[in-house]
């Protein structure tokens, strides 16, 4: 009996020990799975067509709200179509389309990751309003 118990403890160890390697194995995959997506090493022509992918996406997405037919509207959008600007440093993104004016938020880079804003905002400027003119500046009276 005593003899059973010791041989039933070693295998039990021992399949213990294998099962541990084996999941510190899946474990070290898993994070350099995990790595890998997470900083992708991407090329200058990568990084340039998931930025065009995703600010069209975004307007086509923002402006098939405002279309009683976007398909038809939005069918010829492309990226040469769009204006856009970035401040420095960080993820948000001011993208001009006809007389709409967007800005969007992105949780990522919009460069490495394909993704959606997560924040936006739409102007629609009016037809004929002159921005540079000042219309809406106070006039100071003396």
């Amino acid at each position: 009996m005593k003899f059973l118990i010791k041989v039933l403890v070693i295998v039990s160890c021992t399949v213990t020990v294998l099962y541990s390697q084996q999941s510190t194995g899946l474990v070290e995959e898993f994070t350099k799975l995990e790595d890998h997506l997470r900083n992708p090493k991407l090329t200058e022509e990568q990084k340039k067509k998931n930025f065009e992918a995703n600010m069209v996406s975004s307007v086509r997405s923002t402006l098939s709200k405002r279309f009683a037919n976007p398909k038809k509207e939005l069918k010829d959008l492309k990226f040469q179509d769009l204006q856009t600007e970035r401040p420095e440093g960080t993820n948000t993104f001011y993208v001009k389309y006809k007389n709409y004016y967007f800005q969007y938020q992105f949780p990522v880079d919009p460069e490495t990751y394909v993704t959606s804003p997560i924040e936006e905002i739409v102007l629609e400027k009016p037809e004929g309003l002159d921005l540079s003119s000042g219309a809406h500046k106070e006039e100071k009276k003396n």
